[in-house]
C-alpha cells in the first residue's frame, strides 16, 4: 500500500480546496494530508431481537401473566394440553430468559412480562461491534464517521501508506470511555444503538482517520478547516478537536513556515512558467496569473504540463501543500470559463433552475467575469456548443 495516493484513500484534495474557497470570506492558504489518531475498541454486546411467538409459547406466557397460574400442572389443565408439552414450552421460555422459578413456583422475568404485553418474543443475541474514540481526548466519533465514504485505516495500513502524515495520539484509551458513552442519552448519535446492552471491551487497537486540513484565512485570522469524507463536506467534529490541539497546530505551522516560493519554483519550472507569473493576492495567498493561451477549452493531456483546462481557471492547485489559485487577467477568458464550468455542471446530471442560479452566483464570485452571467446566457452558450436547450427543472 506504500504507493497508494491520497486520492485513492480519500478523494482529490482539490475538492476540499474548492469547498473551502467557496465559504464566504475564506481564502485557502495551505493544505495538509494528515491521519488523525484513533482508538479502535472491539466490543461484545447483547442485543434483544424481536420475533413472533409460537402459539403455545404465547398462551403459556399469558396463563402465567394474566391467569396467575404458577404450577406446571395447572397450566396444562387450563390450556387442555399434556404436561409434557407444557414442560417443553417452560424449558424453552426459561432458556431465552422469559421464565424463572421451579415447576411449582413459576413467574415471568421482566423480559417475559414485556414480551407478553407486546405480543413479541424477545430473545438475546451476542453481537460484536467496533467503536472509534479519538486519540486526543478519548471521546467517541459521531455516527457520520461510520458511513460510506469515510475511510479509516487500521494500524498496519496506516503505517504502510505515505500519502497521509500520521499524527501521534495524545492520550491512551480510557477504560471507562465505553461505559460513559453507554450512559449518554444521545448515544445513538455516536453509532451505539439503545438496543445494545451489557457492553464489554474485548481489545483496543490503533487506527487512523485520513483527512485534509485546509489552513485558511477568514479575513481576520488563520483557521483550520477539516475534510475527512463526512458527507464530502467539512468535518466539524474533527475540526473542533484539531483547532484546540497544540500538537496538530505545531505540525501544520512547521510546514507553513517554509518559503512558499521555494515550493512553487520547481513545479513552475517543470511547466515552463516564469516566476513573474506568481502574484500575491494578500499577505497570505498567491495567484498564478497566466495568459489566455495557457487555458484551453479541451481536456489537457499528460504532456501539456504548462497548460490547463479552461474549467480549471479560478480553481486551486497545491504544489507541496502551498495553495495557488489559477488565474487570468483577461475578463472574457474568465467569462468563458464560467460558462464552460456551468455547462459541465448542468449536463453532468439533472439540475433545477435554482441549482443553476446558485452555481452561477458562486462561480461568478470566484472568477469575476466581465458581466454577471444568467441562466439565459448559459442556455445561449449551450446551444452554441451543440447541446441544445438545457432541460432545467423548476425545482
Amino acid at each position: 500500500m506504500s504507493s497508494t495516493s491520497a486520492d485513492t484513500i480519500l478523494y482529490p484534495q482539490t475538492r476540499a480546496l474548492e469547498h473551502a474557497a467557496d465559504l464566504p470570506g475564506v481564502r485557502p492558504v495551505r493544505i495538509h494530508a494528515l491521519a488523525f489518531p484513533l482508538h479502535a475498541a472491539e466490543l461484545s454486546a447483547i442485543i434483544e431481537e424481536r420475533g413472533p411467538f409460537d402459539l403455545l409459547d404465547r398462551y403459556v406466557g399469558l396463563a402465567i401473566a394474566e391467569g396467575r397460574f404458577t404450577r406446571l400442572q395447572d397450566i396444562a389443565v387450563f390450556l387442555g394440553v399434556s404436561e409434557h408439552m407444557v414442560d417443553r414450552v417452560l424449558r424453552f421460555l426459561g432458556g431465552i430468559g422469559h421464565l424463572q422459578g421451579s415447576a411449582d413456583a413459576l413467574s415471568l422475568t421482566e423480559r417475559g412480562l414485556r414480551s407478553v404485553r407486546a405480543d413479541r418474543r424477545y430473545t438475546e443475541k451476542q453481537e460484536r461491534l467496533r467503536l472509534y474514540f479519538d486519540g486526543v481526548r478519548c471521546e467517541p466519533l459521531r455516527t457520520a464517521h461510520y458511513t460510506r465514504g469515510v475511510q479509516i485505516l487500521d494500524r498496519d495500513a496506516a503505517y504502510a501508506q505515505r500519502a497521509f502524515r500520521l499524527l501521534p495520539e495524545a492520550c491512551g484509551f480510557r477504560p471507562g470511555a465505553v461505559g460513559e458513552l453507554a450512559r449518554r442519552p444521545d448515544r445513538g448519535e455516536y453509532d451505539l444503538p439503545d438496543e445494545l446492552l451489557n457492553l464489554e471491551v474485548l481489545e483496543v487497537g490503533r487506527a487512523f482517520l485520513p483527512c485534509y486540513t485546509v489552513r485558511a484565512h477568514d479575513g481576520q485570522r488563520l483557521t483550520t478547516l477539516v475534510y475527512s469524507g463526512v458527507a464530502e463536506q467539512r468535518d466539524h467534529h474533527l475540526e473542533e478537536i484539531l483547532n484546540s490541539w497544540p500538537t496538530a497546530t505545531h505540525v501544520m505551522e512547521s510546514s507553513d513556515s517554509e518559503q512558499p516560493r521555494d515550493h512553487f519554483a520547481e513545479w513552475m519550472r517543470e511547466r515552463g512558467i516564469a516566476p513573474q507569473a506568481l502574484a500575491w493576492v494578500d499577505h497570505y495567498s498567491f495567484r498564478l496569473v497566466l495568459p489566455p493561451s495557457r487555458y484551453l477549452g479541451r481536456t489537457i493531456g499528460a504532456r501539456d504540463k504548462g497548460t490547463f483546462s479552461l474549467r480549471m481557471l479560478g480553481s486551486y492547485v497545491a504544489p507541496r501543500s502551498h495553495v495557488l489559485q489559477l488565474w487570468c487577467d483577461d475578463a472574457p477568458t474568465r467569462t468563458k470559463a464560467v460558462l464552460n464550468r456551468a455547462l459541465a455542471y448542468a449536463t453532468a446530471t439533472r439540475r433545477t433552475g435554482p441549482d443553476m442560479t446558485a452555481f452561477l452566483e458562486r462561480v461568478c464570485r470566484q472568477l469575476e467575469p466581465d458581466a454577471h452571467i444568467t441562466i439565459d446566457d448559459l442556455q445561449r452558450h449551450a446551444r452554441e456548443a451543440g447541446y441544445g436547450t438545457l432541460d432545467l427543472d423548476e425545482g
